[in-house]
Order: structure tokens, then sequence, then C-alpha cells
């Protein structure tokens, strides 16, 4: 018998025989887990609308911390900032889950059907603008949420309503370490059009705000800038050191390096260093809001450098696992099972039943607790450019001071880059790598739990009655095993691994069936 027919039979024989290598169990559909689900749709809801009036009854007192003075500002107009920030940043999420997941398709056969989603597509998936959409889009995002964070975030130590006073302790951790804040920007703002996206694809970005104009050409014009460059080189390193043949790439999609390019290049390296400069210095010198507030205040400037380093390194890895969980949706996982034996246990668990949904919904209240938490290390108190700390302002100017370091943007050029792009630059090209190791192991766990706890699970809420406004019906094409789409790649993991999977149910359905039965368990026998 040849190899090939050896090999036939062994996946034969470990497809038949699930006792040999059995998928993880899965808990998510059981009669318990399904009570405690549905109660966390209602006690997360409650919770998210009294996020947002606490929120919107702070900024109403002026009790938030914009960047700029509100000696002639009006509660009204940061109220409607806040919510237009809110709507980008939903935006932003659910179309890069649309940009990203279509690839594939034949555009034409929508150019009608979906003009105004052919017309935003249409220019992301011209030359290499698929990966400057995203670079654009990951600052713009970041950045929004930094403002968000100053926008409707705590001003004061304190919380009341009326003569419902709030006690020290709830105040520091609700109000103050904006807790509340991050259950509203991830349930209510990130989540709900990336769980609506996920499943309605072209019909989310052909809706009527006209994508092209609101997202696509703000995020290719900030990625034209060059702040952002410094992941292009570090993709350029990688491809090196991995030996990976650039003959093998698409050449319409390869990025024209000329004079701006390097130009940009060396602008974003420079950037970064600078930000780095003025970040780690800011925070030694307790400069910025990392050592401002009851507890904050008593971290020495080494301890809060390390806990910002720490922030970092997990918003790192957050990014790092997503990429890798959809890079490793297309990877026959027999090239891996053997060779990477943690790897392939992680992925088992990451495609078991509702686990992909839950992994989303766990890692963005990560993602944006983490942002909540970059934006205060990473800007510097006080206000008019006036710095507060042991250290000087090393003769930048109150100009300087206000609109780079209180506003945080060089807190959000650094994020951004080190955080946030690097980690998902390595991780597209070594996804095996990132997730064989108990970090990441650990990481997924805790952010299933974190699903499972229920506490932003209000978005779920959400996405149903938006979803119901919408009235969005399925992508043409769903279901087709012949359209290569983010879920069908997850479908034949599933069978790969001989994982069971719902009758007519993709991974990434918003309905997901409440039920322990009607799962199929019939798998593909092949080199998948």
């Amino acid at each position: 018998m040849s190899k090939a027919d050896q090999k036939y039979e062994d996946d034969i024989e470990s497809n038949l025989n699930p006792q040999r290598d059995s998928p993880v169990r899965d808990f998510s559909n059981h009669s318990m887990t399904i009570a405690w689900r549905k109660m966390t749709y209602w006690w997360s809801t409650a919770l998210t609308i009294f996020a947002m009036v606490v929120h919107i009854y702070g900024i109403c007192k002026q009790w938030n911390n914009p960047p700029w003075s509100q000696t002639h500002s009006h509660p009204a107009l940061e109220i409607a900032f806040f919510f237009m920030m809110m709507l980008w940043i939903s935006l932003l999420e659910g179309c890069q889950i649309s940009i990203v997941g279509l690839q594939d398709i034949d555009l034409e056969l929508y150019k009608h059907s979906h003009p105004r989603a052919y017309k935003a597509l249409r220019l992301c998936f011209e030359g290499p603008n698929v990966e400057r959409f995203l670079v654009g889009r990951q600052f713009l995002l970041l950045f929004n949420g930094f403002l968000v964070s100053k926008v409707a975030g705590a001003g004061t130590p304190n919380f009341y309503i009326g003569d419902w006073h709030w006690s020290e302790e709830a105040s520091q951790f609700f109000w103050a370490n904006s807790v509340l804040l991050m259950i509203l920007l991830a349930a209510f703002a990130q989540l709900v059009t990336q769980l609506l996206a996920a499943q309605k694809m072209l019909g989310f970005i052909n809706l009527p705000f006209h994508a092209y104009y609101t997202i696509v050409l703000p995020c290719l014009a900030i990625e034209s800038v060059g702040l952002t460059h410094s992941s292009y080189l570090l993709k350029d390193f990688l491809v090196r050191i991995a030996g990976i043949d650039k003959a093998t790439a698409d050449p319409a999609k390869q990025m024209h390096k000329g004079f701006l390019y390097y130009a940009r290049c060396a602008l974003s390296v420079a950037a970064v260093i600078f930000s780095f400069t003025f970040i780690v210095k800011g925070v030694a010198m307790s400069q910025t809001n990392a050592t401002e507030g009851i507890g904050w205040n008593k971290l020495p400037g080494w301890a809060a450098v390390v806990v910002s380093l720490f922030f970092l390194y997990l918003i790192a890895c957050s990014e790092g696992l997503q990429v890798s969980a959809l890079a490793l949706a297309n990877v026959p996982s027999h090239t891996y099972k053997k060779r990477c034996p943690l790897a392939y246990r992680t992925c088992q668990l990451l495609y078991t039943g509702r686990n992909m949904q839950a992994f989303l919904v766990g890692r963005q209240f990560t993602v944006a607790m983490m942002i909540i938490l970059l934006s205060r290390v990473t800007s510097y108190a006080g206000d008019k450019g006036e710095l507060i700390g042991t250290g000087e302002d090393w003769g930048m100017g109150a100009g300087f001071n206000k609109g780079l370091l209180q506003t945080g943007f060089l807190g959000a050029i650094l994020v951004v880059n080190v955080g946030q792009l690097c980690s998902q630059v390595a991780a597209s090209i070594f996804p095996l790598a990132c997730v064989n190791n108990y970090v990441m192991n650990f990481l997924l766990r805790l952010m299933l739990f974190i699903e499972f706890s229920g506490i932003v699970n209000s978005c779920w809420v959400f996405t149903w009655a938006l979803d119901a406004i919408t009235g969005l019906p399925k992508d043409p094409f769903d279901g087709d095993d012949n359209v290569k789409t983010p879920a069908t790649g997850i479908t034949e993991r599933k069978q790969s691994m001989g994982i069971p999977q719902a009758k007519g149910v993709g991974p990434f359905d918003l309905n997901q069936p409440e039920s322990e039965y009607h799962t199929d368990y019939t798998y593909k026998v092949q080199y998948i």
C-alpha cells in the first residue's frame, strides 16, 4: 500500500473512531448553560442601558474628561460627538468583517443588486487596497476609541445621581476606571455590527450609510499619511526571514515601493520611536493618567511602565489570536496535527460548538478594555497644555502638549503600530507559531469565559434588533460551498477535526439553535 493510500485509510479510521482523537467536550448547548445564557440576555441588556444612562448623565453634568476645555463647550455637543464616534466605530468594525470576508467572491455578479457594496468593494479590491484599508482602519478605530474614552470618561472621582450617592469603591470601579464604558463600547458599539456583518457580509456593506465615502475613503486617506507604514517594513522582514517566495503572491496585490513608500516608512518608524519616548517619559515621571486617580496614584513610575507594557502585550495577543484563528480556518488540519499538537487542540477548542462566536465576543471585550486602559495610561494628564508630575515638558510648548499628548494622539500611534498592527502582521505570516503556546491557549479560554459570564451578552439582543430593523436577507451565496468565505473554511475544519455541527446552521449564524440535538456527524474524509 502506498503512503498516500495509507494516509487515506488513517484519515478514515481517525474520523470513524472518535475515541482515538475525539473533539474537546462542548458544554455550550447543555441545558444549564442554555438557561444561564438566556438569563444573561436580560441582565446584560439592563446593565448596558444603565451604563449608557450613567455616562450620558456624566456628560450632561460635565463630569467627563474631554481633550479640550469645557469653558466654551456645551454638553449637547459633546453628547452628539460621543454618539458620532460610537457610530463610526460600529461601521468600521462591520465593514472590516465584510471586506475581509468577501475577497473571494465574484463581485460583478452583484453589481446591480448591491450597488453601494459594489462601489466600496471594487475600490478595496484594487491592487493592495485591502491591506491599505485594514491598516488605515486600525488607526481610525483606535483613535476614535481613545476619544470616546475621554469624552465619556470620568473627570471626577465620585459619581451620584440626585440623592443617590455611590460609595467610594463603586465610584472608583465603575465610574473612574471606566468599567461601564468598557461594556458600552464593546456591547453597544463594536460587537453588534461585527456579529451582523459576519453572517450578512454583502448585505451589511450595502446598507445606506455609503461605506465608500464614510469608511473606505477615510481609511485609505489615513493610511496614505504614512504613520502606520512601519507594519509594512515588519511584514517584509518577516517574509524574508521565513523564506517565503514572493513570486507566489498575486503581483496585482503588491505594494508599489518607490520613494514615497520608503519615505512614509521612515516617517512611521520615527513617529513610533518619538511616541514611545514621550509615553515612557510621561509614565515614568507621573505625567500621564497612569498615575492619576484613586489606586493609580500609588503606582511608582517604574511600575506604571510595567503595567503599560503589559496592557500592550495583552492587546497584541488578542489581535494575533483573532488573525491566527481566521487564517488557520483555511489551513488543512492534518498538516499540523502532529507537528503542533497544542495549536491543533487550541483550534479544536475554538471551532467546537458555538465557541467561534463566543470567542469573538470575549475577545472584543478584552480589546475594548485594553483600549480604555491604554487610552488612560498613554494620555498625559492635565489640560490646556499644562502638564502635571515631576518632569518638564522638554520645551515642546503648550500647543504640542495639548494637541498630541493630552489628546492621546501619540499614544494612539504607539499602540496601533506596536500593540496591534505588528501582532496582526506576525500572526498572518506565522499563524501556527502564534497559537502553538500555552499563553494563547489560556487567553482563548479566558475569552470564552468572559462570553460565558454574560457581561456583554446584550450585544446579541442589540444585534437581533438591528437585524430585524434592517431586514437584511442572507447573502446570495450563503450555504454555497463553492464560494470561499470564512464560514466555509470553519465548516471544513469542523468536518476534518470530527467536530459535530448543527444541520443547516453556519458558524456565524445569528440564531444558533438552543438545543442539545440535531447535530451532523457526517465527516469529510479527504486531505483537508
